[in-house]
């Protein structure tokens, strides 16, 4: 017979051995919440993502902390996206990691210029701003992100790549499924019904997918002046404007004044949810809400949205 302690010492090493046989989580990080969406319907339980800049946070300014700097030197990849944060510090976080392996998820899109006042299907702004990082607000462009974000995942773990493979035809449905229903949640407006005033230009690829129209109160990254501010004032009263929209990441200031001045509101549409499905769905909602033409018009002084009152998302499965 065998000894207690033998014996208890054989299930104590039976009892860990499905832990210690499990492969660890893939480590890979990336600028934006909605990439670690993408990543994690792709990768599932194999990766671990790390998001940079948090989600109420402003991709141009942000600075990273030791502790997230820290967590990057044990990444294999980085998913770049092209947002304006990377400019800087994506050179220092090769030189921090040398073993880390940066992925340009955006190497096959052509992307459009940034928006500078008017910015709508068919129309450039002449490439004010540079290009226009927000690709991540068209869901055909997600799409090749995804595969970007799937065969480089594939070359990292192949032991992984059935998985990979699998997740990335469950987001492709995901994308599908979302893509369908906005559109139909935007089929009605009607043509004088689908401009729209913004802050900062982000909404430019969004406004190609559904056949809307940007208009944007930011030019170059910077507030409007006086007189700028004055033609802007002008231009959203000429076309019935009386909502304008903001990101949770800028200040509110201009937009504010604009509204008192049309007497209208200031809504919130979020860019950067990290549920990448239910945020494009809720800037749809509000969109619509805002732009019917049977809304009740009148000032409001918060910057609240309809995404508060909007039933809850779809599952997909």
């Amino acid at each position: 017979m065998m000894p207690p302690l033998h014996r208890f010492v054989l299930l104590l090493c039976l009892s860990i051995l499905p832990l210690t046989g499990r492969a660890a989580a893939l480590p890979v990080a990336v600028s934006i919440p909605p990439q670690a969406h993408f990543v994690k319907a792709i990768g599932g339980e194999h990766v671990d993502v790390q998001v940079m800049v948090p989600a109420n946070a402003e991709p141009v300014t942000y600075e990273p902390t030791p502790r997230q700097m820290a967590a990057l030197s044990q990444a294999r990849l980085y998913f770049a996206i092209g947002v304006p944060f990377e400019q800087g510090w994506l050179p220092r976080f090769q030189a921090a990691n040398a073993d880390m392996t940066t992925v340009d998820t955006i190497a096959n899109i052509r992307r459009h210029p940034m928006g500078s006042h008017d910015d709508h299907a068919g129309h450039d702004s002449g490439g004010h701003g540079g290009a226009d990082p927000h690709v991540w607000l068209s869901p055909a462009l997600v799409r090749l992100q995804a595969e970007s974000i799937r065969d480089a995942l594939i070359r990292a773990d192949p032991d992984h790549a059935r998985g990979y493979h699998q997740g990335f035809r469950r987001f492709v449905a995901q994308i599908h499924s979302a893509d369908e229903a906005i559109l139909a949640s935007l089929a009605d407006l009607p043509a004088d019904s689908r401009r729209f005033l913004v802050f900062h230009p982000a909404f430019g690829y969004f406004a190609r997918s559904y056949g809307l129209e940007q208009m944007a109160i930011e030019t170059e990254g910077k507030e409007p002046g006086p007189r700028e501010l004055a033609r802007i004032t002008d231009e959203a009263r000429s076309h019935g404007i009386r909502v304008i929209f903001i990101e949770p990441q800028f200040a509110q200031g201009a937009a504010r004044t604009i509204a008192r001045e049309i007497n209208g509101e200031v809504l919130t549409l979020d860019p950067l949810a990290r549920d990448w499905t239910a945020g494009m769905r809720a800037i749809a909602v509000t969109l619509r809400e805002a732009l019917a033409p049977d809304r009740p018009q009148g000032p409001s002084n918060n910057a609240s949205s309809p995404q508060a009152h909007m039933a809850q998302p779809h599952v997909e499965p």
